[in-house]
């Protein structure tokens, strides 16, 4: 069912990391950002070892809101403590990430059947617009296409009104990032992909929450396939070992 009223977001509330010797929440968690920036973006890799005197003189603070960062980091998956090795940045094997997918897929069936009943077509026509310039960049600008693709996933699970869900899903993804880089994909399937965007609008517009939820969660579910058409593309990751380097 859609309906003219303007979309309503619902913000949740995040417990920051504990504070150390008094050091303010909020520092904390500016550099947990900056860290979790840092390790999404691919400067720090997978595998490779976070170096707290070099990134407390980056972050300009000690390195004990570093800690409490790092450790707020490793509940999320993204960086993992071993014994006499320190803290580095997490490795995920392939059969992790097929694993990460299937959890995906079925969080985007939720997703799309739950925006198809509550979608309004002012949040249709913002879709609508992030994959016509999605459509515009298959073979002009990859960058261009993989933000907005971000983006339109992301409104999904915003629009869909679930905040639990929503956090789910974008905790996955951030695992999903240690593993997949952009770029991946040739431009053929950019086009499946896009087509398949196109469809499962075209079930929101009719108001069918069944088909835009199954719709999607293939969507996610042969993005999986295109991952392992791709995978010599990808770069191993630097395995953690117990011990020094």
């Amino acid at each position: 069912m859609i309906v003219d009223n303007h979309a309503r977001t619902t913000t949740s509330k995040v417990k920051s990391p504990r504070r150390h010797r008094g050091e303010p929440s909020s520092l904390v968690e500016k550099v947990r950002s900056r860290l979790q920036d840092l390790i999404l973006s691919g400067e720090i890799a997978p595998g490779e070892r976070l170096k707290e005197l070099e990134l407390a003189a980056r972050f300009r603070v000690s390195r004990g809101p570093l800690r409490e960062a790092i450790r707020a980091l490793e509940l999320t998956r993204l960086v993992t403590t071993l014994p006499n090795c320190g803290a580095r940045v997490s490795c995920i094997d392939l059969q992790g990430v097929l694993e990460l997918y299937d959890v995906r897929a079925g969080l985007a069936r939720s997703a799309g059947r739950l925006f198809a009943v509550r979608a309004t077509t002012v949040q249709i026509s913002v879709l609508q617009k992030l994959h016509d310039r999605m459509c515009r960049a298959v073979n002009a600008a990859a960058a261009t296409f993989y933000t907005a693709n971000l983006r339109f996933h992301d409104l999904i699970f915003e629009f869909a009104g679930n905040t639990r869900l929503r956090e789910i899903d974008q905790a996955v993804r951030k695992e999903l990032q240690l593993f997949i880089r952009h770029g991946s994909l040739g431009d053929a399937q950019l086009r499946v992909s896009n087509a398949e965007h196109a469809a499962f609008l075209k079930a929101v517009r009719a108001g069918d929450a069944q088909e835009a939820g199954r719709i999607l969660e293939q969507h996610v579910l042969n993005g999986r396939q295109r991952m392992l058409e791709n995978l010599h593309q990808m770069k191993p990751c630097r395995r953690m070992k117990e011990g020094n380097e």
